[in-house]
């Protein structure tokens, strides 16, 4: 089955990117918005304005920002969250205490992936956010979920059928719209 997903196009001093405003609110991290903005090479131009997007064009630039500065304090957040287990436990292991190996190991695992998560999510706002931000216009692309892999415009997308195997609530938004 498939279905059209409504973006938003949008250009800076990088180039042209269009943002997917469909799962823009469901996803389940915030740092996940970030994987939602694509270069607009493959993205039509809309012969209509999508209802989801009647509100974004006025206020697109400042959210594009204000996601920079959330996603700037929550990877310094995370990190300071790691590093301040990861001195504990080395307290800990130092003086003898037992405080269960393995379990250190998975929190820390849960950890790094947020960490790398966040930073990610900031290394590609910092990338694309230069400049001045302009709405060009709103586009949509035709998505097809086949199995464990999803496809926009016929291609096989790695960032969405990614995104369905970590994101519930972004996987089930896509099934939803595609039924």
């Amino acid at each position: 089955m498939k279905a059209e997903i409504p973006f938003i196009i949008f250009k800076t001093k990088k180039g042209m990117f269009a943002m997917d405003l469909y799962l823009i609110n469901r996803v389940e991290k915030f740092e996940r918005i970030v994987t939602l903005i694509r270069r607009a090479e493959n993205i039509r131009q809309a012969s209509f304005v999508p209802e989801e997007a009647e509100r974004w064009e006025e206020e697109f630039e400042g959210f594009l920002k204000r996601l920079l500065e959330i996603t700037r304090i929550r990877s310094g957040k995370i990190m300071n969250k790691r590093l301040g287990k990861m001195r504990r436990w080395n307290i800990f292991r130092l003086l003898g205490i037992p405080t269960g190996h393995s379990r250190h190991i998975s929190e820390e695992e849960r950890l790094a992936r947020d960490n790398r998560e966040a930073l990610l999510a900031l290394s590609i706002l910092e990338n694309i956010i230069k400049g001045d931000i302009s709405v060009i216009g709103y586009g949509v692309a035709e998505i097809e979920i086949k199995g464990k892999k999803v496809y926009i415009n016929g291609r096989v997308d790695p960032v969405y059928t990614e995104l369905i195997k970590t994101d519930m609530r972004a996987a089930m938004a896509l099934l939803e719209l595609v039924r």
